[in-house]
């Protein structure tokens, strides 16, 4: 059984009061001690003073075993282990620092090493680097960010980098574990060997990965963690043309317990349910232009609701910048604190204390966040308003303490994100219930048919607006049909408050935010009044020259 301690610390003008026992390990050695020998000798004559450091180490293991049509992959798959470090460090003072400004916002992330060796002056070394890097960038932005100060006459009313009480958390890390190799392969060639057979398939592949990601965390104010973060998954993958030429490809990962082996039967299912949908995405129909109500499933909803919600109270705190007058990194919603953003269909919440979902890892789990605090359960949506955001120590106020939502990673240095997102019904509706109230709304507006789509527009950088899994719906008789080249036109947040109603099949699904930063989301169904939808500009692509082998 795992031993968990938990710990808070009482902190005043940022240094800690109290010191709690670290764990006595190698990571924890090699930082703090670099740590304390960082921040006494770092001088630099004429320059700001060093008066923060935090070092995150992780230790990241994976095995995966992948197969194409039955057959395994060529490539050569032993577990893979790399230990990754990051450093942030701060100069000047909390009053006014160096961080929270930037010559270009694509750069705004700490300073990381992709593999340090494991061992503790290994460690020590690579932090060494990573310390002495981080100075320097430190020293240079504490410059800058002064001239553009002075240049815009600004003065602080708060601190920089406001004080927080700091917490811990310590469980004891466990060995990572595969499944035997053999059984992998098994399984993912059982899985893949599904698509034998179906002419129209180009690839059929099945992959199925076990990782664990070990966190090491450090800060000079006192903050500190070590917890594991395992995750199982299978990822599914169809690619092909359909009849009238489309190269079009579908993808479905199934997240998995701890007990995988209860799953199985599921991912037998959800292999022939995505073999359907390649079925019905062959025989498509193109879009038509379309205004009008638009059922979305779990999966879809989740997409809709990172897009629209969970990017827009991302990123509390702008960062100044020479180069742009505002930030574009900021979250659109952070002045809206007490507003309507969203229908009161549904509230959402933040749960970053939360670790499983029905047995599943959480992406988001984060009891102690990046910059030593403990987190915080957050009411983000309560009654159509916006009501919390996610603060960290450097979006504080008067009032409005850090709740403990600083997140990084090889990207971004700590800044306001949330965590494990849930969507909750108020009055939630059956699907069939969903359906009908989808058709009474289409036969209201006069509409010959509306659209079910079972997948939405990430918004990912390097990705468009197109969806390829839909059904058109008939309101005469119900009759359906799949659609595929679906784009999605005038996409606003307008459209959370035009969420008609929830319904009871909530799931979860995982995504990522643009600094790549993971989480969780549990959403139902949802039916949006309304959306606009256009055919896709794609082309119809050429056949191969030779059919497949």
């Amino acid at each position: 059984m795992k031993k968990i301690f938990l710990v808070f610390l009482l902190v005043s003008g940022g240094l800690a009061l109290e010191a709690a026992p670290l764990p006595d390990n190698m990571y924890f050695r090699a930082m703090k001690d670099e740590m304390d020998r960082s921040l006494k000798e770092l001088r630099v004559k004429n320059g700001p003073k060093p008066f923060y450091l935090a070092y995150q180490l992780e230790n990241f293991s994976v095995l995966c075993e992948s197969a194409s049509f039955g057959k395994l992959d060529d490539r050569e798959a032993q577990p893979y282990q790399r230990l990754r470090g990051q450093a942030v460090l701060a100069a000047g003072s909390p009053q006014n620092d160096s961080m929270g400004f930037t010559e270009d916002q694509s750069r705004y992330a700490p300073v990381g090493q992709s593999a340090v060796p494991q061992s503790y002056w290994g460690i020590r070394h690579g932090l060494w680097q990573l310390t002495d890097h981080g100075y320097l960038n430190a020293s240079e932005m504490y410059e800058k960010k002064q001239a553009y100060k002075r240049q815009k006459n600004i003065t602080n009313n708060w601190p920089d980098f406001a004080s927080a009480p700091q917490g811990s958390f310590v469980e004891e890390i466990p060995p990572f574990s595969a499944l035997p190799r053999e059984e992998m392969q098994a399984w993912a060639k059982t899985l893949s060997a599904q698509g034998e057979g179906v002419s129209y398939l180009e690839d059929f592949s099945a992959s199925l990965c076990m990782i664990q990601r070990d966190f090491y965390y450090l800060n000079s104010n006192g903050g500190f963690y070590q917890y594991a973060q395992p995750s199982r998954y299978v990822i599914l993958f169809a690619q092909m043309r359909n009849q009238a030429g489309y190269r079009e490809s579908l993808r479905r990962e199934i997240q998995l317990p701890q007990d995988w082996q209860a799953e199985k039967q599921n991912v037998q299912q959800q292999t022939a349910q995505l073999l359907q949908e390649a079925a019905q995405l062959y025989q498509a129909q193109k879009a038509e232009p379309y205004l009008g109500p638009v059922l979305l499933t779990p999966s879809a909803a989740a997409d809709f609701i990172n897009r629209l919600l969970v990017k827009n109270v991302r990123n509390v705190k702008p960062l100044l910048s020479s180069q742009r007058e505002n930030d574009p990194t900021a979250g659109a919603f952070r002045d809206k604190t007490g507003m309507r953003v969203m229908s009161n269909v549904v509230d959402v919440y933040d749960k970053p204390l939360q670790r499983e979902y029905n047995g599943v890892p959480l992406a988001g789990f984060m009891p102690v966040d990046d910059e030593g605090v403990q987190a915080q359960d957050l009411t983000v949506v309560s009654g159509g308003k916006l009501h919390q955001l996610p603060l960290s120590r450097r979006s504080a106020s008067q009032g409005q303490p850090s709740n403990g939502h600083a997140r990084m990673n090889g990207y971004t240095l700590p800044r306001e994100a949330l965590t494990n997102v849930f969507v909750q019904a108020k009055a939630p509706l059956t699907q069939q219930e969903m359906e009908d109230k989808l058709l009474a709304r289409c036969r209201e507006l006069e509409l010959d048919y509306c659209y079910i789509l079972k997948e939405f527009p990430s918004g990912q950088r390097g990705t468009d607006n197109v969806v390829n899994v839909a059904e058109r719906i008939y309101t005469k008789d119900g009759r359906r049909e799949p659609v595929f080249g679906l784009k999605i036109s005038e996409l606003s947040t307008r459209s959370l408050r035009d969420i008609l109603a929830a319904g009871d099949d909530a799931r979860l699904s995982f995504t990522q935010d643009p600094e790549f930063r993971d989480y969780s989301l549990v959403v139902p169904s949802l039916l949006v009044d309304e959306i606009e939808i256009l055919p896709s500009d794609k082309k119809a692509d050429r056949k191969p020259f030779v059919p497949k082998p």
